[in-house]
């Protein structure tokens, strides 16, 4: 490889050069970093170098790379980390977004308080940095996926390095078998995508429209949406699909159709997002991406959609739901689809849910089906009409109106979706309302019930003064007494 240095994914002084000693490390031995949420904070200002993404940056290095010269083992004392994220795709044969999520952990590494050396990989000094993270930075089990995160990260060194694996025997620790899924209910998730998060009306639509499609569609946050397009999704009048591109899986893809946000204007569809909200700031450098900035470019890479949602819609959402984190729509969407089965078919369809979300192996979605149950008895409605549901909100002036609207629209819904229950929800919360007070029916039952007092009080006396006993019943304190002349209560 040349020994010329290379533009890097983050700053150039991250990054290992020959004008660097091979003992010092780039970042500064002095440097801390806090934890993983710091590095992440300081991404968005170094995201890209020379206004090009890593993802992009990639491509035009690797079009430039003839294979058949590039070196089937690199040298740790004069790769860049550009050299190894070059060799995990060619050689390693992993996704951009994999390689890239790897540098990214090794930069921290690199700079954290018990560095990692790169330059000189041994076991002893990469064993000291993830002992010191376990015991001092992760505590009762919570972080321990980012302990396996940088073990992938240094497995990828390793084989770059062509260093055997089985010389290094480190074993991240074990996850949980089971952890209960916290999900919002129906209620808030309405108020987190009604919330106010910036006084820009398109930005402020931007985030409730990305929520919305988040936990109705229940897709992979931030890939799956970052990749959408406007091709992907197809709208054919008043129906449509959507085709969902899945990074994850080599860019894979499946068909769904989300009928609850398609083409419905009392809602907030891809149809409104396509025809009202986009165009208004779609300009020369939008491409056909589906979600655009306020300034009408897409976003660089699915690190800065992640970024933009934790830093404008996080803070705000956390006041409706403080556990809240960007994945957790995608577990909403999974419990609300098994609940939806179980109100249609009587079982929790896995299959049908599977399917949905996309699935490599049955047994991830059966991992929903516990906290599915325990969600079901405390609210036994369907959860996706339950959250898109109109409110007083919507019309104070006619809150009336409102009310019928929003009854009207759950029937809708339910009807598109063919379940059998829609007319009878309907009917129900006809029945709940308070019947209209007549003039002519109110006048009828207070001379019934005048009637009834006279007939009752004169007859008593008649029957008293005749010295004839009384054969009726007279209910008293709802007990039933026969009452005769002469006689008490018995």
């Amino acid at each position: 490889m040349s020994s010329k240095k290379t533009h890097v994914f983050l700053n150039n002084n991250y990054d290992y050069n020959l004008a660097n000693d091979f003992n010092e490390l780039a970042g500064g031995k002095k440097r801390e970093w806090k934890n993983i949420d710091q590095l992440e904070a300081d991404i968005d200002e170094c995201l890209t170098q020379d206004g090009i993404p890593m993802g992009e940056y990639l491509d035009v290095i690797l079009k430039k790379i003839n294979r058949t010269e590039f070196p089937i083992v690199l040298d740790p004392k004069n790769a860049t980390f550009d050299d190894v994220a070059i060799h995990g795709i060619l050689r390693q044969r992993l996704s951009k977004t994999t390689v890239t999520k790897n540098i990214r952990y090794a930069r921290f590494m690199e700079n954290h308080k018990v560095p990692v050396d790169f330059r000189n990989p041994n076991y002893e000094n990469f064993i000291r940095h993830m002992d010191y993270r376990e015991q001092y930075e992760f505590k009762d089990g919570n972080g321990y996926s980012a302990l396996a995160h940088e073990w992938k990260a240094m497995q990828m060194f390793l084989n770059a390095y062509g260093i055997k694996k089985d010389d290094w025997p480190y074993r991240p620790p074990s996850f949980p078998m089971y952890r209960a899924k916290v999900v919002p209910l129906p209620d808030q998730v309405n108020r987190i995508i009604r919330l106010t998060y910036s006084k820009d009306p398109y930005e402020n639509a931007l985030l409730q429209y990305i929520l919305t499609h988040n936990f109705i569609v229940g897709w992979r946050v931030p890939s799956e949406p970052f990749i959408m397009t406007t091709d992907a999704v197809k709208i054919y009048g008043d129906q449509g699909y959507i085709i969902i591109t899945e990074p994850k899986k080599h860019r894979s893809t499946r068909k769904i159709t989300p009928v609850e946000i398609m083409t419905r204007k009392q809602v907030k569809s891809f149809k409104n997002w396509l025809d009202y909200w986009r165009p208004k700031v779609e300009n020369q450098y939008s491409s056909n991406a589906l979600y655009l900035r306020p300034d009408g470019r897409p976003f660089a890479d699915k690190e800065q959609l992640r970024m933009y949602l934790n830093r404008k819609a996080g803070p705000v959402i956390k006041t409706v739901f403080p556990e809240y984190h960007n994945y957790i729509s995608r577990d909403f969407c999974a419990i609300a689809r098994l609940i939806r089965t179980k109100l249609n078919s009587n079982r929790f369809d896995v299959y049908e849910v599977k399917e949905w979300l996309g699935h490599t192996q049955i047994q991830t979605t059966m991992t929903y089906i516990k906290d599915a149950k325990e969600y079901y008895k405390m609210a036994p409605y369907d959860w996706i009409n339950r959250t898109l549901k109109a409110t007083c909100e919507d019309s104070l002036k006619n809150p009336t109106k409102a009310k019928k609207r929003a009854c009207w629209q759950n029937f809708l819904l339910l009807k598109d979706t063919g379940l059998r229950e829609g007319e009878q929800v309907y009917r129900r919360k006809k029945r709940q309302q308070k019947p209209k007070k007549h003039a002519i029916g109110f006048f009828r039952s207070i001379l019934l019930n005048l009637f009834s007092f006279f007939y009752f009080y004169f007859n008593d006396i008649f029957n008293t003064i005749l010295g004839s006993p009384s054969c009726f019943l007279v209910k008293d304190g709802g007990e039933k007494k026969v009452w005769e002349k002469n006689t008490k209560y018995i």
